[in-house]
């Protein structure tokens, strides 16, 4: 791979192969540059056809991470002085030469339609092809969905571009997408080989603009994909789209009436509101992980976990998947067998499902050991508390982990909402201390929210971010302030909830307007899924409870805790499935009643707005007390830690897509309705963008940097 900033392709014969390398650093990504390319090398090929020189061809990507990740986003609207006169991937496939592509690393979006267009296709083990425009809000605009469905059939073809996701070598030889499998080693001497070996083939039957579709197995197939589409990626344009190219492809008369469909619906997405979004969250995810420190990780070879239960056992997954040695600890022997029962048994449903091999399961399973004593953990190099919210609990912790731990092991919390400072001082390494909160279930959720102290060191607030990202997450970096980010701004939305319950509206009501938006499940199904009785026994120790006036003392008191006991705000009759309950209903009313509410009706609109704007307003205040670096950090944290929809790119895009003016003209509003409410009045940060009449993104790119982030890490 060659130095950053290279943007080209570069031309070779060698023995009577011509071999065309792209080479735009640092993933091969298409741009015009490379088109360009393309196109020269291929009329450079024509040119020879006929004198022997040039047998066949082998088109590789420069580098081991990528043959071509796809179009460069970022070069689309720019202007250049010359343009291709053919799409990139129509430039191989007429040659009367065979052209072979070299799959390494990832082929992904154009890259793979680039390949496409070549007669034969070798990928290294290690590599993976995909067309994952879908995630992007956008479809495979290459020709994509005209080729895949020659080459594999549509169902198969729907399936690869509506998942978006990467498929491995030895898949993509089954699904007949490549044609050979190559040691990555010697992918370049294999396909050159490859290709030698094709120079008397009837090229004509490997030209996949030639190839017809394959029938339908299933008349209704289309329908069908369509309503799964609607349920697993709702509201979101492209998936539709898609499916109406590949339809395109079967119905069509020919190739080119597919391709006119794909780039008249291409057309339809391409910067409208949910690819902007879709591809904002795509950038801001890699973004968070970006910081502008120059200490160097240190290495994480072994990990301990405080507490055996759902929280420690699903982080002990995720170090024990990417091969680190982890310790889980926990006060008895019978805590962490019930621990380790519940790994083994999310393993086993993995494995039935097939998305992990016993092999793999069990290499994982191998690596994880209990301890009952903290001297287990001498050798660690990282260690996660993961106890119960308790502040004392976790202090006793961290000293007897501060006399255990070598000095240079980083202490850790997953606490959702406590000090990191408070725990770190009773500990004689504060700098090596830090919040790594991880989101439930841990070894699914894909947010790690990570708390730098006052004290923690550049080397802890980096490591803890590469490695986060090692499995698999995306950390977000947060300063240190009760409830961070995510847990800060959620406070408002569970407020209004119950507060809109006691002036009239339902809670099936409530959970409707906030599914529609596109949240897996409403305020109240949610309260039901993790437990009404979370802080609920200690305030009734406290004598704090009052089950005629606060609604959900009323339904813990009565033993309807939520999903687990079958019942909570909601009645669940298998266990799993909810119901309206007309006993909750009615205590709805009676409770609104002994509040001395007089109850009105509600629409779906201030629903909404009193579910969702307090909690962007208060997006505003975290980044106004530089608890967040950037508005993107709290978009990646609601998307990955709170299922926020990503068609709406997060919380403050969306309220940047509404307009600020709307948002805050409502607020305002309410605030008058409500004075003594005070979320409601629209934050100092939005009222200045107003003002300005500026987007939050354009005014914190001119302006965030007045808003002080205390941790060391600064903007981007």
């Amino acid at each position: 791979m060659s130095a950053p900033g290279t943007n080209k392709v570069d031309f070779e014969v060698r023995d009577g192969v011509a071999i065309v390398t792209l080479d735009h650093f640092p993933v091969n990504t298409l741009t015009n540059a490379v088109s360009l390319g393309l196109e020269d090398s291929a009329n450079r090929i024509q040119a020879e056809e006929g004198s022997g020189k040039i047998k066949a061809v082998v088109v590789r990507g420069a580098g081991t991470r990528a043959f071509c990740a796809g179009a460069d986003l970022q070069d689309i609207n720019k202007k250049h002085e010359r343009y291709p006169k053919k799409p990139f991937m129509e430039v191989f496939e007429s040659l009367n030469v065979p052209v072979v592509a070299a799959l390494q690393g990832f082929t992904l979006g154009g890259g793979m339609e680039l390949s496409l267009g070549c007669h034969y296709r070798v990928i290294a083990s290690n590599g993976a092809v995909g067309l994952p425009e879908v995630n992007i809000g956008l479809l495979p605009g290459g020709q994509g969905t005209q080729r895949l469905p020659r080459l594999i059939g549509a169902e198969y073809a729907c399936d690869v571009m509506l998942s978006g996701e990467h498929i491995p070598a030895k898949k993509a030889l089954e699904l007949a997408i490549v044609d050979a499998v190559s040691d990555p080693k010697n992918l370049l001497e294999d396909s050159i080989k490859f290709a030698l070996s094709k120079v008397n083939d009837d090229l004509s039957k490997r030209r996949t603009s030639e190839y017809p579709v394959p029938p339908l197995k299933d008349q209704q197939y289309f329908d069908k994909v369509v309503a799964k589409m609607k349920k697993q990626r709702k509201n979101q344009p492209a998936p539709i789209a898609i499916i109406d190219c590949v339809r395109a492809a079967v119905t069509s008369a020919n190739f080119a009436e597919g391709v006119k469909e794909e780039a008249r619906l291409f057309k339809t997405l391409l910067g409208s509101p949910s690819a902007n979004a879709l591809q904002h969250i795509f950038f801001s995810e890699r973004g968070a992980a970006k910081l502008s420190v120059k200490a160097k990780p240190a290495k994480v070879k072994e990990v301990g976990i405080i507490g055996a239960g759902t929280m420690g056992g699903g982080i002990a997954m995720c170090f024990a998947q990417i091969g680190v040695k982890v310790i889980l600890v926990d006060r008895e022997q019978k805590f962490l067998d019930r621990g380790m029962k519940v790994i083994k048994g999310n393993y086993a449903r993995s494995v039935k499902r097939g998305s992990k091999s016993q092999a793999f399961v069990d290499r994982a399973l191998s690596l994880i050991s209990t301890a009952v004593d903290y001297s287990a953990l001498k050798n660690a190099d990282l260690v996660i508390e993961a106890v119960f919210e308790d502040m004392k609990l976790k202090k006793e912790i961290f000293k007897k982990l501060d006399a255990a731990c070598k000095p240079e092991c980083i202490l850790a919390s997953n606490t959702s909402y406590l000090s990191i400072d408070e725990m770190a001082s009773v500990t004689k390494r504060p700098q090596k201390v830090m919040g790594m909160h991880f989101f439930s279930p841990a070894n699914v959720m894909k947010l790690l929210e990570n708390v730098q102290g006052a004290k923690t060191d550049d080397q802890t607030l980096v490591t803890c971010t590469q490695i986060g990202a090692k499995i698999g997450k995306w950390p977000v970096l947060s300063q240190n302030m009760h409830g961070f980010i995510g847990n800060r701004m959620l406070t408002f939305y569970g407020t209004e909830a119950r507060n809109m319950i006691m002036e009239g509206a339902l809670p099936a009501q409530v959970d409707k307007v906030a599914t529609d938006f596109g949240m897996p499940m409403g305020p109240f199904a949610m309260t039901d899924l993790t437990g009404l009785d979370i802080g609920f026994q200690a305030r009734k120790r406290n004598g704090n409870i009052d089950v005629k006036t606060n609604l959900q003392d009323a339904l813990c008191e009565s033993g309807r805790l939520g999903m687990k006991t079958g019942a909570g705000y909601y009645d669940y009759k298998d266990g799993r499935t909810r119901v309206t309950s007309e006993l909750v209903n009615d205590l709805v009313l009676q409770i609104s009643a002994n509040n001395g509410h007089k109850r009105r009706d509600f629409s779906e609109q201030e629903i909404f707005e009193r579910l969702f704007y307090p909690l962007i307003n208060e997006g505003f205040k975290v980044l106004m007390d530089g608890v967040a670096r950037q508005p993107s950090d709290i978009d990646v944290t609601y998307c990955h830690g709170y299922n926020w929809p990503r068609i709406t790119g997060g919380p403050m895009h969306y309220a940047d897509a509404v307009g600020l003016q709307t948002i805050a003209d409502r607020l305002t509003a309410y605030a008058e309705k409500y004075p003594k409410v005070k979320y409601f009045a629209p934050s100092d940060l939005m009222r200045k963008c107003v003002e300005s009449n500026s987007s939050l993104t354009k005014y914190w790119a001119k302006n965030g940097k007045q808003y002080k982030f205390v941790a060391k890490a600064p903007r981007l």
